[in-house]
């Protein structure tokens, strides 16, 4: 049986409490990280931080704070003995959490990331029975930057930059996608950029204990969230925010005026974004 350890990330990146905030932050918005397990100088797990901690204290007007101020304590774990099948349930289950810290005897040891499970390795036969052997075309997007703006249409990351699926994409390439770019999901659009939903990491994580009968889809049209939620162009930045920390939201398709899917805004979009200069 797989466990935890045969694809878990060692050598983690992480922050001690004491940390700023402003130097965790630059961690999670520069590397595409969802979370940064918080150690001590013993190396053991004393909580997590997670991009929605960060955007709920910049909200909140706590910018300044130290990590061990905002921090998620008490982050659930695994040991490296973990079953897959129990892991990924959990990664499933728990719609907040992408990272799951692996720890032995108190001590962090490594994570496993819901990308962690859907990128393919040289022991394929896990994620193959779900996803099937479907070729895999990598188009990697170019890197995250920091934009200047006040509203969703300012500072999300447009769709020319953006990795899109369609209803026929294949779900190991949506899997891979996700997985290589540190994506939670992708936009699922027609021809004429029209919003038809979303393919998420959970959508796709592999979870043999949910109960789910049948043979696993193999069109991302077959497994996407129809009537995801979305933003027009104009909303404010905090009123995005906002949205994010109460509903959870990782990202949100942006919409102009005609319906159209022009981009895509995220909490790390939010978290770069710079303030324009005062006008003169």
């Amino acid at each position: 049986m797989a466990r935890a350890s045969s694809v878990m990330t060692r050598g983690v990146v992480t922050v001690s409490p004491g940390a700023p905030l402003e130097d965790a932050r630059a961690l999670l918005t520069g590397n595409r990280f969802s979370a940064l397990p918080v150690v001590d100088g013993g190396h053991r797990l004393v909580g997590i931080l997670t991009t929605l901690d960060v955007l709920r204290a910049e909200v909140d007007g706590h910018a300044g704070a130290q990590v061990g101020e905002i921090m998620t304590r008490e982050p659930m774990t695994m040991s490296p003995d973990a079953p897959l099948t129990i892991l990924a349930h959990r990664l499933r289950h728990y719609g907040e959490k992408r990272v799951m810290p692996i720890v032995e005897r108190g001590l962090l040891v490594g994570i496993v990331t819901r990308g962690d499970l859907l990128r393919p390795s040289d022991d394929r036969s896990f994620l193959d029975r779900l996803l099937g052997s479907d070729p895999v075309d990598l188009d990697v997007p170019p890197p995250d930057e920091s934009r200047v703006g006040t509203t969703a249409g300012e500072v999300m990351t447009p769709v020319a930059d953006l990795v899109v699926a369609t209803p026929a994409t294949p779900v190991r390439s949506a899997a891979t996608w996700l997985s290589v770019n540190r994506l939670s999901c992708l936009p699922v659009l027609d021809d004429d950029n029209h919003l038809l939903g979303v393919i998420s990491e959970a959508d796709l994580m592999p979870d043999r204990l949910s109960g789910r009968r049948g043979p696993p889809p193999t069109r991302v049209g077959d497994a996407m969230t129809t009537g995801p939620t979305a933003v027009r162009h104009d909303v404010p930045i905090v009123k995005v925010a906002r949205a994010m920390i109460n509903h959870r939201f990782r990202s949100l398709p942006v919409l102009d005026d005609d319906g159209h899917v022009v981009g895509m805004v995220s909490r790390g979009d939010l978290l770069r974004a710079e303030s324009p200069p005062p006008k003169e």
